[in-house]
């Protein structure tokens, strides 16, 4: 039987999140708004710039919160990440759902000397990249979305968030509390 939707876009994602957590973080932290070409070109944010070498990155589709965006790594984070998932069955059903729907459309992206990537065609309609991109962070890397979509997804956690002020707890892995 072959999940829902959101099922299976749910089983992906802590699939790729679990193989991630491996991974060496880029370390890049905020939330930067730049504009996106027909042609797809888009800066990027200086700070996420100077933490790449050799200055190119890979995006892949990604869903968080039931949104379409796009996930981004450093080459470095990206090679650790496969070779994790290399340590797997190669008859393993998930990891074929991961590799159909995660690794199938990741596109390594170079920087030219404008500091500018070309999200591809593919990436860019999967995502709704139309004029306006939020590059925001993450523990793994970096995402990539529509403004409108990043608004919304941002409110609801927002709104989540008011609703019970206690729903990070137990997320926080340091329990030395007022040390």
């Amino acid at each position: 039987m072959v999940p829902s939707g959101k099922k299976l876009a749910s089983k992906v994602n802590d699939d790729v999140s679990r193989a991630v957590t491996q991974a060496p973080p880029i370390g890049f932290l905020g939330v930067f708004i730049h504009s996106i070409d027909e042609k797809g070109r888009l800066s990027c944010p200086s700070e996420l710039r100077q933490l790449l070498a050799p200055e190119s990155i890979v995006l892949t589709n990604f869903i968080s919160d039931g949104a379409r965006c796009l996930e981004g790594f450093s080459i470095e984070s990206w090679q650790s990440f496969t070779e994790n998932l290399r340590k797997k069955s190669r008859f393993d059903s998930k990891l074929h759902k991961l590799e159909n729907f995660y690794l199938s459309r990741a596109h390594q992206c170079s920087l030219d000397t404008s500091g500018r990537i070309i999200v591809p065609s593919h990436l860019k309609t999967y995502a709704g990249l139309q004029k306006e991109v939020v590059f925001s962070s993450s523990i793994h890397g970096f995402r990539l979305w529509d403004k409108r979509v990043w608004e919304l997804v941002f409110q609801e956690a927002e709104s989540a968030l008011l609703d019970n002020p206690n729903l990070f707890e137990g997320i926080d892995l340091d329990n030395k509390r007022g040390a």
